[in-house]
Protein backbone atom coordinates (compact mmCIF):
# COMPACT_ATOMS: atom_id res chain seq x y z
CA UNK A 1 0.00 0.00 0.00
CA UNK A 2 2.71 2.53 0.55
CA UNK A 3 4.38 1.56 -2.52
CA UNK A 4 1.13 2.75 -4.35
CA UNK A 5 0.69 5.74 -2.49
CA UNK A 6 4.26 6.69 -2.90
CA UNK A 7 4.11 5.62 -6.88
CA UNK A 8 0.31 8.15 -7.11
CA UNK A 9 2.50 11.23 -5.53
CA UNK A 10 4.83 11.03 -7.23
CA UNK A 11 3.05 10.41 -10.62
CA UNK A 12 0.38 12.99 -9.66
CA UNK A 13 2.75 15.80 -9.02
CA UNK A 14 5.09 14.79 -12.62
CA UNK A 15 2.73 17.92 -14.89
CA UNK A 16 4.26 20.40 -12.51
CA UNK A 17 7.74 19.17 -13.28
CA UNK A 18 7.30 20.24 -16.79
CA UNK A 19 5.02 23.91 -15.96
CA UNK A 20 6.21 26.83 -17.73
CA UNK A 21 4.93 30.74 -17.20
CA UNK A 22 3.81 31.91 -20.67
CA UNK A 23 3.48 35.73 -20.32
CA UNK A 24 2.22 38.79 -22.08
CA UNK A 25 3.95 41.79 -20.79
CA UNK A 26 2.03 45.50 -22.88
CA UNK A 27 3.84 48.18 -23.54
CA UNK A 28 3.60 50.50 -20.29
CA UNK A 29 3.35 48.00 -17.22
CA UNK A 30 5.45 45.40 -16.24
CA UNK A 31 2.47 43.78 -14.59
CA UNK A 32 1.22 40.95 -16.94
CA UNK A 33 -1.61 41.01 -19.50
CA UNK A 34 -1.48 37.53 -19.45
CA UNK A 35 -0.02 35.06 -16.97
CA UNK A 36 -0.85 31.22 -17.78
CA UNK A 37 0.48 28.16 -16.53
CA UNK A 38 1.66 25.81 -19.39
CA UNK A 39 3.55 22.62 -20.44
CA UNK A 40 6.07 23.93 -22.75
CA UNK A 41 7.38 20.52 -23.58
CA UNK A 42 3.94 19.75 -25.34
CA UNK A 43 4.91 22.67 -27.78
CA UNK A 44 7.11 21.79 -30.73
CA UNK A 45 7.74 25.38 -30.89
CA UNK A 46 7.93 28.88 -29.18
CA UNK A 47 5.41 29.97 -32.20
CA UNK A 48 3.20 27.29 -31.42
CA UNK A 49 3.33 27.48 -28.03
CA UNK A 50 2.24 31.55 -28.59
CA UNK A 51 -0.43 30.39 -31.03
CA UNK A 52 -2.21 28.14 -28.69
CA UNK A 53 -2.24 30.15 -26.05
CA UNK A 54 -3.29 33.80 -27.46
CA UNK A 55 -6.23 31.74 -29.42
CA UNK A 56 -7.25 29.63 -26.01
CA UNK A 57 -6.97 32.68 -24.19
CA UNK A 58 -8.53 34.62 -26.63
CA UNK A 59 -6.41 37.27 -26.64
CA UNK A 60 -6.63 39.91 -29.52
CA UNK A 61 -3.61 39.48 -32.13
CA UNK A 62 -2.19 39.46 -35.21
CA UNK A 63 0.51 37.53 -36.57
CA UNK A 64 1.80 33.70 -36.65
CA UNK A 65 4.08 31.31 -35.77
CA UNK A 66 6.54 33.15 -37.47
CA UNK A 67 6.29 36.40 -35.29
CA UNK A 68 3.80 38.41 -33.47
CA UNK A 69 2.97 41.89 -34.90
CA UNK A 70 0.31 42.83 -32.32
CA UNK A 71 -1.32 42.10 -29.30
CA UNK A 72 -4.44 43.58 -27.44
CA UNK A 73 -4.34 46.33 -30.21
CA UNK A 74 -0.98 47.78 -29.75
CA UNK A 75 0.55 50.10 -32.23
CA UNK A 76 2.01 49.06 -35.12
CA UNK A 77 3.28 49.63 -38.63
CA UNK A 78 4.25 53.81 -38.71
CA UNK A 79 1.68 54.54 -35.68
CA UNK A 80 4.68 52.48 -33.68
CA UNK A 81 7.72 54.46 -35.24
CA UNK A 82 8.91 57.14 -32.69
CA UNK A 83 11.21 60.13 -34.44
CA UNK A 84 12.73 61.55 -31.30
CA UNK A 85 15.31 63.63 -33.62
CA UNK A 86 16.69 63.83 -37.37
CA UNK A 87 18.94 61.00 -36.77
CA UNK A 88 16.94 59.03 -33.51
CA UNK A 89 14.34 57.12 -34.63
CA UNK A 90 12.85 53.98 -31.82
CA UNK A 91 10.49 51.25 -33.25
CA UNK A 92 8.56 49.44 -31.62
CA UNK A 93 7.15 45.54 -31.51
CA UNK A 94 6.65 42.53 -30.17
CA UNK A 95 9.81 40.65 -28.37
CA UNK A 96 10.35 37.11 -26.62
CA UNK A 97 12.29 35.93 -23.32
CA UNK A 98 12.63 32.60 -22.29
CA UNK A 99 13.70 31.88 -19.16
CA UNK A 100 14.75 35.78 -19.15
CA UNK A 101 16.99 35.27 -21.81
CA UNK A 102 15.83 37.19 -25.12
CA UNK A 103 15.53 35.95 -28.10
CA UNK A 104 16.58 36.74 -31.39
CA UNK A 105 15.16 33.52 -33.52
CA UNK A 106 11.62 33.68 -35.23
CA UNK A 107 9.59 31.97 -32.47
CA UNK A 108 9.05 28.78 -35.37
CA UNK A 109 12.69 28.35 -34.60
CA UNK A 110 12.86 27.83 -31.42
CA UNK A 111 12.28 24.57 -30.22
CA UNK A 112 10.85 23.60 -26.78
CA UNK A 113 12.27 21.93 -24.22
CA UNK A 114 11.23 20.32 -20.72
CA UNK A 115 13.67 22.66 -18.80
CA UNK A 116 11.79 26.05 -19.82
CA UNK A 117 10.16 27.45 -16.92
CA UNK A 118 9.39 31.10 -18.43
CA UNK A 119 8.14 32.77 -22.29
CA UNK A 120 6.94 36.14 -22.23
CA UNK A 121 6.29 38.19 -24.76
CA UNK A 122 6.78 42.07 -24.18
CA UNK A 123 6.31 45.39 -26.19
CA UNK A 124 9.75 46.60 -26.80
CA UNK A 125 11.61 48.97 -29.11
CA UNK A 126 14.81 49.23 -30.77
CA UNK A 127 16.84 51.96 -31.37
CA UNK A 128 18.13 53.77 -34.50
CA UNK A 129 21.12 56.12 -33.99
CA UNK A 130 22.60 58.47 -37.19
CA UNK A 131 23.44 55.11 -39.44
CA UNK A 132 22.82 52.11 -37.30
CA UNK A 133 20.36 49.90 -34.99
CA UNK A 134 22.21 50.53 -31.60
CA UNK A 135 19.81 48.54 -29.24
CA UNK A 136 16.87 45.74 -30.05
CA UNK A 137 14.45 44.47 -28.01
CA UNK A 138 14.32 46.90 -24.81
CA UNK A 139 11.24 46.78 -23.11
CA UNK A 140 8.60 49.40 -23.50
CA UNK A 141 7.13 49.50 -20.09
CA UNK A 142 10.82 50.65 -18.34
CA UNK A 143 10.89 53.71 -20.94
CA UNK A 144 6.83 54.76 -20.42
CA UNK A 145 7.21 56.74 -23.46
CA UNK A 146 4.42 59.44 -23.67
CA UNK A 147 4.39 58.23 -27.62
CA UNK A 148 3.13 54.90 -26.58
CA UNK A 149 1.29 54.86 -23.21
CA UNK A 150 -1.01 57.66 -23.98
Amino acid sequence: MKKTSLFLAIFISIPSLFAATFEVIGPCSERPLLSVEVNASSFETIGDLTIFQLSKNKVPYLGDERGINQIFNSPLGLDALEVISDTQMLAYGWCYSVDGLVSMEYPIDYYTEDKIKNVTWFYGYSRFDKTQWVSMCEPSYKRKSAFICK
